[in-house]
This record gives C-alpha cells, structure tokens and sequence, in this order.
C-alpha cells in the first residue's frame, strides 16, 4: 500500500502544480491601470506643450527663411546697381520676389500673426524677432 499513497501523493502535487487557473487577479489588474494612470498623467501635458513649441520654431524658421530671401535680394539689387544700397531701409515685404520662397509665397506666422520688414529685420506680431 505504500506505493499507492506515494502515488496518490504525487497526483495531488501535480494537479496543483497544472492547476487550470486562468485569467489575473484583481490586484494585477488595478496595478495595471493604476501603472497606465501614472504614465499618461506624466505624458499628456508633455504633448501637450509640444503644439505650442511646434509653433514657435516655426515662426522661428519662418523669420530665418524670409532674413535669407531679404539678404538675397539686397544683395542682387546692390551688384545690379550700389546706388541702391540703402534699398533695405525702404523694403517691406512685398519687394520680396515669391519665387525666393518653397511654397512659392512669403511664409506666414502659424498662429495668425503678421511679420513686419523694418530697417533689414523681421517681426512677428506673436513671436517677436
């Protein structure tokens, strides 16, 4: 009859050990919701400033594209003729030849606000220089 019991025995050992329980515990499942909770509570406002970010460089790299066309054409005008080389006093904008330009006009502030050309320099209503 021993044998018998150390059989018995070890049926016991391995049904507990393959036991058929699936699924998780209640606790498992809080800790996961609880872990995706503290993730998009730190997450969310990071993307969220990143619009306004996105924005200011590219107005950023509006004012730069526009300085380079300004610098361009100042320079084409004063080789054609250095009578003109007060030209960059006087210039606004649409002295500005278009083509200077990839989306075929001059670029525009992203949150609606207007640059300016004064003495050689470009402002943004929004932004600043």
């Amino acid at each position: 009859m021993p044998a018998q019991s150390n059989l018995i025995t070890e049926e016991k050992m391995l049904s507990k050990f393959f036991r058929n329980d699936k699924g998780f515990t209640l606790v498992e499942l809080i800790m996961v919701i609880v872990i995706i909770g503290i993730l998009a509570a730190v997450a969310v406002p990071k993307f969220v400033n990143l619009t306004g970010a996105a924005n200011d460089a590219k107005c950023a790299a509006n004012r730069g594209a526009i300085n380079s066309a300004v610098a361009m054409t100042y320079a084409a005008i004063v080789a054609y003729d250095p009578g003109q080389a007060t030209w960059l006093e006087n210039a606004t904008l649409a002295s500005l030849n278009d083509s200077m330009f990839a989306t075929g006009s001059v670029p525009t502030c992203p949150l609606t606000g207007t640059y300016t050309l004064t003495d050689g320099q470009i402002t943004c209503s929004i932004h600043g220089a």
